[in-house]
């Protein structure tokens, strides 16, 4: 099995956490049910850092980010 594993500066991690914790609330006063989406550009894998996009009510460019894909012992 593999897990893909995204690197964030702890900065990018807090503005996530952040902006998730907002739309929650703006979802439950309104009403209605949504979530999240986290959508990963890469361009040439290990050779370019990718850009990560964070998508509730907006989007929101987190700016780049590194990703591999690694094996899982079983």
């Amino acid at each position: 099995m593999r897990k893909l594993e995204i690197s964030l500066t702890e900065e990018q991690y807090q503005h996530i956490q952040e902006e998730i914790k907002y739309s929650n609330r703006v979802h439950l006063s309104e009403g209605v049910f949504g979530g999240y989406e986290l959508c990963l550009r890469v361009g040439i894998p290990n050779l370019f850092g990718g850009q990560l996009e964070l998508k509730t009510n907006t989007n929101i460019d987190m700016g780049e980010v590194e990703s591999e894909f690694v094996k899982v012992a079983s």
